[in-house]
């Protein structure tokens, strides 16, 4: 047995792990949120191994999840991201979407090595960035968030539109065509 962590990419049956990091996250942030994500619906969406296993896997796999295991091998943490783009830049860059410990595994530097895992992926990839969200009120996230030299985006407001708009939006678009 190692005295480090192991960090993996995810493989098909790690799914209802997956599922059940995804769900205590939201707990967490949001309690009674509803989690609409399902087994299926993430091996659906998901690439299961290493960019370069999945890359030509496209369309429908939209993003990777790494998975932490503590030295006992024990699941200690999940971390999700996906491809965006910079304009300005005219190159690629990452979006980490979830990050998740265990509670009994934080403070050993667990999402550390879960983001440098992902900065690697994307280094590897030719990604210039890494942009990702954190709750306001989650102020031991971003002094962790700004000792990796992250930086707030002051001057912009994330903006998001739900199913139900997306839906209409997309109904005036085809009208228009």
């Amino acid at each position: 047995m190692s005295s480090l962590p192991l960090v993996r990419y995810a493989r098909l049956e790690d799914v209802s792990l997956i599922l059940r990091f995804i769900r205590e996250a939201a707990e967490e942030q949001a309690p009674g949120a509803k989690v609409a994500a399902t087994e299926d619906s993430l091996s659906k969406t998901l690439h299961f191994g290493p960019p370069s296993e999945s890359r030509a896997e496209t369309g429908t796999r939209f993003a990777w999840a790494l998975l932490i295991y503590s030295p006992d091998e024990q699941p200690a943490g999940l971390l999700i991201y996906y491809h965006n783009y910079s304009t300005w830049m005219a190159a690629p860059g990452v979006c980490l979407e979830e990050l998740y410990v265990v509670p009994e595994y934080r403070r050993l530097g667990y999402a550390q090595i879960l983001i440098e895992t992902m900065a690697s992926a994307a280094e590897a990839a030719g990604c210039i960035k890494m942009d990702w969200v954190c709750l306001l009120d989650n102020k031991r996230a971003l002094r962790f968030y700004e000792k990796l030299e992250a930086k707030r985006m002051e001057d912009w407001v994330v903006l998001k539109v739900d199913k139900a708009s997306t839906e209409k939006l997309a109904a005036r678009g085809k009208q228009s065509e």
